[in-house]
């Protein structure tokens, strides 16, 4: 009888300790079973470039099983945001629903209510959430892209999305320690098109950017590789979110190159991308990047990515990684480290300051 009643305490002792160190729960939307109301993710617009005045377009489509006669949204702030009060929603004849809402900075889940009539039929909060924010793409080489092991994946993933290529190999480096930095400092979602090409140089870049020939045991130049991989994300999935600027790493893969090379090859990538986006002053930011070792080439380095600041318009001074040099940093004189990816995180979220959000404007389509 004493040994239960032991037993029992120990089991009650355990639960108390147990619901002590539960962390902070995430209030996170869960889709109800079977859920009359469903969102057609392919045509929802959910992630947006925020303008001067901290405002987005979002686009919402859902559909619905059975006959609807109006539907109404409201979206509800998650973090930081502004909550909305109802909103009309379009209905069609085949029962779906959409509408295109300007939202304040922040992240949002929708409430969405479907009726026929005056009967409701449906009254849920949806699980795909909205958000307004800060957008950036990369362009650069495997210390852009990031290499395994060496990656971060702690970071809040709800409000940070890092867009990796749609491969095994597609990994976070840094950039969700940077953006969830950003996050925390701007009080907006953030999001990285991690399009760095590992393997790849200023050159290889400008070239494929038009289809020209060059010599490369990794990239086909006949297919505008590796340009035409970024080249994709520019056409199909840019112009749907907008940007603020593309930030730019290379340097280490740059040393065989010719000074003028490296200028001159930046400077074709740059305005085929402004071309294709018909965005003549949209901001690249190149990062002083290079692994500092004692060789005769890396003067010629520096002083291209010096150059470019002053002769390509609309380009500015990126994160200082050169600095960021030797073991402590680099696990192969190259590569970064966790050491060097904490710094290099810290680094880009150095030069996001309110005179450079001031200085620049994003992209939107209608530019």
């Amino acid at each position: 009888m004493i040994n239960n009643q032991i037993k029992q305490l120990l089991v009650l002792f355990l639960l108390f300790i147990l619901n002590a160190c539960k962390p902070d729960e995430v209030i996170t939307p869960i889709k109800e079973p079977g859920a009359l109301v469903s969102i057609d993710l392919a045509k929802t617009r959910k992630f947006v470039q925020r303008n001067e005045k901290n405002e987005g377009e979002v686009l919402i489509v859902g559909n619905c099983s059975k006959p609807i006669t109006s539907a109404k949204v409201k979206f509800k702030n998650y973090f930081s945001g502004q909550e909305t009060d109802w909103l009309p929603l379009n209905v069609d004849d085949s029962n779906g629903f959409k509408g295109t809402f300007t939202l304040k900075g922040g992240g949002y889940y929708p409430q969405v209510i479907v009726q026929n009539n005056a009967q409701v039929l449906k009254d849920t909060l949806l699980p795909q959430n909205f958000k307004v924010g800060e957008i950036f793409a990369v362009i650069g080489h495997s210390l852009a892209e990031g290499q395994s092991p060496y990656t971060i994946t702690a970071y809040d993933q709800q409000w940070c999305e890092i867009i990796k290529w749609p491969s095994t190999n597609g990994i976070d480096g840094f950039w969700g320690r940077f953006a969830d930095k950003l996050r925390i400092r701007l009080q907006v979602p953030i999001m990285v098109y991690n399009t760095g090409i590992g393997g790849s140089n200023s050159y290889e870049w400008g070239q494929s950017a038009y289809g020209l020939e060059f010599q490369s045991p990794l990239f086909d130049w006949k297919k505008r590789y590796p340009y035409s991989f970024f080249e994709d994300r520019v056409n199909n999935d840019i112009p749907k979110s907008g940007i603020r600027a593309i930030l730019v790493m290379h340097g280490e893969n740059d040393y065989a190159l010719a000074e003028n090379q490296i200028v001159e090859s930046t400077r074709a990538y740059i305005e085929k991308t402004r071309d294709l986006l018909n965005a003549p002053k949209l901001t690249f930011l190149i990062a002083k990047s290079n692994t500092n070792l004692k060789i005769p080439e890396v003067d010629k380095v520096k002083a291209a990515q010096k150059r470019m600041l002053t002769e390509i318009p609309f380009t500015y001074l990126g994160a200082d990684l050169e600095s960021l040099s030797g073991s402590t940093y680099r696990w192969d004189s190259i590569h970064f480290n966790f050491v060097g990816l904490e710094e290099a995180a810290n680094r880009w979220n150095d030069v996001m300051t309110p005179e450079f959000f001031q200085q620049t404007k994003p992209y939107f389509r209608s530019n």
